[in-house]
């Protein structure tokens, strides 16, 4: 735990003393934020907003993928490689499908698991006076509740971070040279590794930032007098949640990185009797 705290920690102080690589992150996320809010807040009611959205649909995914390829590449590699991060974010994109379908069948049965427990409807007799008592708990709906967080909010995330990692780290040629049980058994271990203690630890560590903190400063009861002060204080909670969701972001991919690439296994020395003979001589 003491070693993983100090990974979260150096991976803070890195990523600000980085100023380039903050910046260009930055930039990649202010365009994927900018493109995200034209495509909610555009119309369709012609055709060049129509073409807009169209083209809106296939950059916002795009823009996600080379954030996460650039975080990913960065760490890696130690500088910007472009053509690489291009490549990994095709395969990122390609990679992350599957995890989609299996995130989309989870979330159908989940609901449909909550609509045969639905939640008793309380309500008060008319005339009655003092204070309400709360609800009791509806155990089915806690649990299913509790179920798509752990699924859709942790796990599946955890394992789509670790399979980025996975196919940034890798060499895509020789791991489909290697068939298909090689790659089953090296992609078990990643994912393994996704669950690990250390590796859940950075992404609570992170939630809190990239998640908890700007939900706070979003939705927190805070009504200013004035018109103006309201509309400042609206500007300052928007800033402050970029930069909690940008700068959680970064250091919990970054930091989930710098574990995975020490956690990786060596490879293991030959037994053969060549190399043996070679190390006697």
């Amino acid at each position: 735990m003491l070693t993983t705290l100090k990974v979260w920690l150096s991976t803070i102080a890195g990523t600000f003393i980085n100023i380039g690589a903050l910046i260009v992150f930055a930039i990649i996320y202010a365009a994927l934020v900018l493109s995200s809010y034209f495509f909610i807040a555009k119309g369709v009611a012609t055709v060049g907003q129509v073409l807009l959205t169209y083209a809106l649909m296939f950059l916002i995914p795009v823009l996600f993928f080379v954030y996460q390829a650039a975080i990913i590449g960065r760490i890696q590699a130690g500088r910007f490689q472009w053509s690489t991060i291009a490549l990994n974010a095709g395969r990122f994109i390609l990679g992350t499908i599957p995890l989609l379908l299996i995130a989309w069948l989870l979330y159908y049965l989940l609901n449909k698991l909550s609509v045969r427990y639905p939640a008793p409807v309380t309500s008060s007799a008319p005339g009655t006076e003092g204070i309400p008592y709360p609800a009791p708990i509806h155990w089915p709906s806690m649990i299913l509740a509790s179920l798509k967080f752990a699924l859709l909010g942790v796990a599946l995330p955890l394992a789509a971070i670790h399979l980025w990692i996975e196919m940034a780290s890798c060499n895509f040629r020789e791991t489909l040279r290697s068939g298909a049980g090689s790659i089953l058994s090296r992609m078990g271990r990643r994912f393994a590794s996704a669950f690990a203690a250390d590796s859940v630890l950075i992404y609570a560590l992170g939630l809190l930032i990239f998640f908890v903190l700007p939900y706070t400063v979003l939705f927190v009861p805070f009504a200013p007098k004035g018109n103006k002060s309201d509309f400042a204080v609206f500007i300052v909670r928007l800033l402050l949640t970029y930069l909690f969701t940008f700068i959680g972001w970064v250091v919990t991919i970054s930091a989930l990185t710098r574990n995975a690439g020490d956690m990786s296994p060596q490879p293991t020395p030959s037994k053969s009797p060549a190399v043996a003979m070679e190390a006697a001589a």
